[in-house]
């Protein structure tokens, strides 16, 4: 019964986290070593990547419309019918969604026998790894204080949507975010949207809109290569771990559509620094 009372605490907490600019990983990494939780790290991976594949089908569902129609815009090549079917905006999202997905070709190089890239983000996950969770947790800070600064100083024409530029250098900026916990997806991903003068109000949307494909994919991956090398978890504490993940990150996401989540941006900075200080502390408590 413990071990299902911890599994349902980490996934209430990575619910709620995931969806926003601080680092679910980081808060995953230190509860894991608070509750000692699962020493091994390829199946903490498993139920992280699980709780990827979870996130990804939320955003999926709940932006199925704007995916649904930069499907059918992909594939008309008149301008006047595009037009009047009101798909122009859609148009290029495909198109965007595909590129973004390149950069994530690095985490597949392998650097050792039976090792990728994206393997050091399970290694990240134990508990060996506090401090550099700790001083990730600090830079995603300080990545914000420069994002909220930077867009103080802009005056530019702001952007409905993200341009090809903007959303091929989110994808390259959140490539760091999957190896290390501490980098938030969402912080990255946001703080790139803000410093490429796309309106505050959308800029959530498109992170969401373009970070669920390449996560749904590199998370589905690693599933199915630990499934392959033979990593056991136990399906009812997993699917009740499913459940409940989903309905926290689908109501936190819902809940973030509501709020500018720019104005948010320096309480999640001080939050970063907290959690990098209790990543530092737990470590000599326990």
């Amino acid at each position: 019964m413990l071990e299902y009372i911890k599994m349902v605490v980490l996934a209430l907490v990575c619910g709620v986290t995931m969806p926003l600019p601080i680092s679910s990983a980081a808060h995953y990494s230190i509860l894991s070593y608070v509750m000692n939780f699962m020493s091994d790290e390829r199946e903490l991976g498993f139920y992280y990547s699980v709780f990827g594949i979870t996130f990804s089908v939320v955003i999926f569902t709940m932006l199925r419309k704007i995916y649904i129609k930069s499907l059918k815009a992909l594939f008309i090549r008149d301008k006047a019918k595009l037009d009047s079917k009101k798909l122009t905006p859609y148009k290029p999202i495909t198109k965007n969604i595909l590129l973004s997905v390149i950069p994530m070709a690095v985490l597949f190089i392998p650097t050792a026998k039976d090792t990728l890239v994206m393997d050091y983000f399970d290694k990240f996950l134990t508990s060996n790894s506090l401090y550099l969770v700790a001083v990730a947790s600090v830079i995603n800070a300080l990545i914000l204080v420069v994002a909220i600064w930077y867009t103080r100083q802009k005056a530019n024409e702001l952007k409905r949507v993200s341009d090809t530029k903007s959303t091929l250098r989110m994808a390259v900026y959140q490539l760091v975010s999957y190896v290390v916990p501490g980098f938030s997806h969402i912080s990255s991903g946001s703080v790139n949207m803000l410093i490429s003068d796309v309106n505050p109000r959308v800029i959530i949307r498109e992170v969401y809109l373009y970070l669920a494909p390449h996560m749904f994919i590199i998370s589905v991956f690693k599933v199915v290569r630990a499934i392959i090398n033979d990593v056991i978890v136990d399906i009812v504490p997993l699917a009740i771990a499913v459940v409940v993940f989903s309905a926290a990150a689908f109501l936190c996401v819902h809940l973030v559509g509501k709020f500018s989540i720019r104005k948010l941006f320096p309480f999640f900075a001080v939050y970063s620094v907290i959690l990098g200080a209790l990543a530092v502390a737990v470590t000599f408590i326990i």
